[in-house]
């Protein structure tokens, strides 16, 4: 092939970056395939648990004499959320040790807690600190949902 003709080299550059395109379109249709996919397990797994029943379960979280109680339906519910986390043990084990670390350490917070007795001052306190744990949580899922 001759390239002293200009319309030759343009030509050859045209054929690249087609090449090169359809090869950029072809690995970024796979990984939005892969995001898909995710988004529909992730949907199936943790759709009830976030918007339905961890909320619930945080509204009968309670004092009584200066103790935090209720706690079982937001224990046994922390547990659920950690079960179906499995999936992930296997498909991003860096999300599954994320969610997994925070949801052993709200667990944590909550039965150290209820084993206090707390003045009025602490039990604010109390209320603030299990808000910023559900929020670091489901921050947690949402950026694992939207793909950050």
């Amino acid at each position: 092939m001759d390239f002293s003709n200009t319309s030759d080299i343009l030509s050859l550059i045209a054929i690249i970056v087609s090449l090169v395109s359809a090869a950029y379109q072809w690995n970024l249709d796979i990984h939005m395939n892969k995001v898909n996919l995710e988004a529909d397990s992730f949907k199936i797994l943790f759709s009830k648990h976030l918007l339905y029943d961890l909320p619930i379960a945080r509204t009968y979280l309670r004092f009584d004499n200066d103790r935090l109680v209720d706690t079982d339906l937001l224990l046994d519910e922390i547990n659920l959320i950690r079960q179906d986390a499995l999936y992930f043990m296997y498909s991003d084990k860096d999300f599954y040790t994320d969610i997994k670390i925070k949801l052993q350490d709200f667990e944590d917070y909550l039965i150290n807690t209820e084993n206090e007795s707390l003045n009025q001052d602490k039990q604010e306190e109390v209320f603030k600190e299990i808000s910023n744990k559900l929020e670091m949580i489901y921050k947690t899922f949402n950026d694992k949902y939207i793909g950050s």
